[in-house]
């Protein structure tokens, strides 16, 4: 797997639970403490991508990625075992209770390493007024021998994919030249730098913003099509049916 892959999937969960946790009916379900209900949710959100970047080709469909949820309260009579290393991971990063609103969603993501894995924690925290600590959260984990640096002479890559854009430049060979670049070395750093073709890499991350909208807006697939930059719908609609995603049958949170 990837480095760039890692990076990107930490990156989108903290960006997920930051719009997951502003949405009203997550706010009332907090409210009442549904863990239980919140903790699909959030398990949701994390498979979902970790099928979408399975079906890209950035995670090995042979490695369990996804681990469990961790869902209760952190304080007296809960079932979670804070011997457990992650939950102990988790309470050494936990904000300062006096800065918790009461009944009030906050997002939570962490990354860290232990022996010999690599592991994110991603979803929502609160505290009632009891001032116990309430968790939904999802765990990923990976062997770090299994994650592969990418040479850091490819680090340019990231810059020219920030600043390409496929609408006004609709012509990448075009584009490149125009940078006094070779499309061939483009095209070779990109194999090397990310596994797939510079063209490629950038459909998918359009694609995993898109998603990211069809889960946390209530904006018209035409209207999420248009802001990624893929002109029109039938475009998002090939685009993701090429890799079997059925964008009909993701969850709209927005509008529950």
């Amino acid at each position: 797997m990837n480095v760039n892959t890692i990076m990107l999937f930490d990156k989108v969960m903290n960006q997920s639970m930051e719009r997951f946790s502003t949405l009203s009916f997550v706010k009332k379900q907090v409210y009442i403490h549904n863990t239980e209900y919140l903790a699909k949710k959030v398990a949701y959100i994390t498979q979902l991508y970790i099928g979408c970047f399975s079906k890209f080709g950035w995670l090995s469909k042979d490695s369990r990625f996804y681990k469990r949820i961790l869902e209760g309260n952190l304080y007296f009579a809960s079932s979670i075992n804070k011997d457990d290393s992650s939950v102990s991971k988790i309470m050494e990063y936990l904000p300062e209770q006096q800065t918790m609103k009461e009944n009030f969603p906050l997002p939570f993501h962490i990354h860290f390493t232990t022996l010999p894995n690599f592991c994110c924690v991603s979803g929502i925290i609160w505290k009632d007024n009891l001032e116990r600590v309430f968790i939904c959260l999802s765990e990923c984990s990976i062997p770090r021998d299994m994650i592969e640096n990418s040479p850091g002479s490819y680090a340019y890559l990231s810059e020219l994919l920030e600043e390409y854009d496929s609408v006004k430049h609709s012509q990448l060979r075009d584009w490149i030249k125009g940078k006094e670049l070779s499309i061939h070395k483009i095209h070779s750093d990109s194999k090397k730098y990310w596994g797939n073709s510079f063209y490629s890499h950038y459909l998918k991350t359009k694609m995993v913003g898109a998603l990211g909208d069809v889960l946390f807006t209530s904006k018209t697939l035409k209207e999420i099509a248009i802001s990624h930059n893929f002109v029109k719908y039938n475009n998002l609609y090939r685009a993701f049916n090429r890799y079997d995603i059925d964008l009909s049958k993701i969850s709209r949170f927005a509008k529950l």
